[in-house]
């Protein structure tokens, strides 16, 4: 079902000045993201879409003034004295992408892991022989911070090219105190720019430290050192979640717990690894918790599933892990039948899935995952939007952040059939261009 037309939503008040800064005018349909919520039994309802054709944009500061019909935006905003003005003419104008999942903050390669993956080895093995998240942490306690930063500019920098406009970025290749925060120093210094929307996310619990990993009780005092020490002083870099990896491979429910709790009581939501390997209670410890956000996912039951509906959190499915990997995909149909709500993100990660492409996640979605076209749109937008507990962003409606990307697609419904390019015309972060 293709998207139709919504009225133009232009309608200053009265006696009130009627100037834009931006306009974005002759799009070929301008998809709001405005509608309901996709409906998990007719996934092919394109109402959430919100799709207005020969559609425009009109930005005031940072702020979206006005979404609706080209004319109907150049009539009200046409004279605004120093608009700058963006043809959008055979483009979709889109809500700028969300990518809620990445480990971004890294440097360094684990090409050769890959190679070892595919004659065979596990990610368990390949992580006893020290390689895995170790890897990269070596490479990442060697930098200096300007090499960290330059490094996740760089890589925000190619994100933009797919018309992403927020990223969460994750600590995790500190796994000690100093160098965790070295990381969220990092990221926020890099969110200072302006140039991306930055999320910071603590994750401290991702693997053991390299340097207890093999001492008598080294596991328990890298567990106890994370929620006493390194939590305390992460938070004086005021990062906006807090992960653990709850997983075979990584930590049990009883030893997340007092992290999350802690973290909790000052004023951190939590975003977890949940299911990538097997199913370890972290579906409802995500429940429990009430998360942001629950991701990988592919291991969970049922019960877990509806539990994880039913406190609220979003689910963020992470397809390029799964492909690098050799698994197989995250079962979107059946969470998004047991009543979750479905994001897309990249993962980005030098280890598990190296890639900055995040509509192409929404490719592997619809053709492997059992996500309609439609849902894919609203994770991308909507749903990250939500897991970092935001209502302005992923939306173009007035009074939202003018964050807006146009992308070198004929429609909607190209976003997946189009895989692989950098979309990008243009990315507005902020109503800056």
């Amino acid at each position: 079902m293709r998207g139709g037309a919504r009225s133009s939503r232009a309608a200053p008040r009265a006696g009130t000045a009627v100037t834009a800064t931006l306009l974005i005018l002759n799009a070929a349909e301008v998809v709001t993201m405005d509608g309901p919520a996709p409906d998990a039994t007719r996934p092919d309802d394109a109402a959430p879409l919100g799709c207005i054709p020969n559609g425009a944009v009109a930005v005031d500061g940072e702020r979206i003034v006005a979404v609706g019909r080209t004319e109907d935006i150049e009539r009200t905003y046409g004279a605004s004295p120093g608009a700058v003005r963006i043809d959008a003419r055979g483009a979709v104008v889109a809500p700028g992408l969300i990518d809620a999942h990445t480990h971004a903050a890294f440097l360094g390669d684990r090409a050769h892991e890959h190679a070892l993956r595919l004659r065979g080895a596990t990610y368990a093995e390949t992580a006893a022989a020290g390689g895995g998240i170790a890897s990269t942490v070596r490479a990442v306690r060697a930098a200096t911070d300007d090499t960290v930063e330059q490094a996740l500019r760089a890589r925000l920098a190619r994100m933009r090219s797919f018309g992403v406009t927020t990223v969460e970025a994750k600590s995790g290749y500190g796994l000690d105190t100093e160098t965790e925060v070295r990381l969220l120093r990092a990221i926020r210094r890099v969110r200072a720019s302006g140039e991306t929307r930055v999320f910071s996310t603590f994750l401290p619990l991702h693997a053991v430290d390299p340097d207890l990993r093999s001492m008598p009780g080294g596991r328990e005092r890298f567990v106890k050192r994370c929620s006493d020490e390194t939590l305390p002083a992460a938070l004086a870099e005021a990062p906006d979640f807090v992960d653990a990896y709850v997983d075979s491979t990584g930590f049990s429910v009883a030893e997340c717990r007092p992290l999350l709790e802690r973290a909790a009581a000052a004023g951190l939501s939590a975003r977890l690894h949940v299911g990538q390997f097997a199913d370890v209670g972290g579906a409802e410890l995500a429940a429990e918790m009430l998360a942001a956000s629950a991701d990988h996912l592919e291991h969970v039951s049922d019960a877990g599933a509806r539990a994880m509906a039913a406190a609220g959190v979003v689910g963020i499915l992470l397809p390029g892990a799964a492909f690098s990997l050799g698994q197989p995909m995250p079962d979107a149909r059946r969470l998004r039948s047991l009543g979750m709500e479905i994001a897309l993100a990249t993962d980005c990660n030098p280890g598990t899935s190296p890639t900055e492409n995040l509509p192409l996640m929404a490719t592997f979605a619809v053709r492997q995952m059992g996500l309609s076209i439609v849902e894919a749109w609203w994770g991308l937008t909507r749903a990250p939007a939500r897991s970092l507990r935001r209502d302005d962003l992923g939306v173009l409606r007035v009074g939202a952040l003018a964050d807006v990307c146009v992308l070198d697609l004929p429609t909607w419904e190209a976003l997946p059939y189009q895989f692989g390019s950098a979309l990008a015309r243009y990315t507005i972060v902020g109503g800056k261009t």
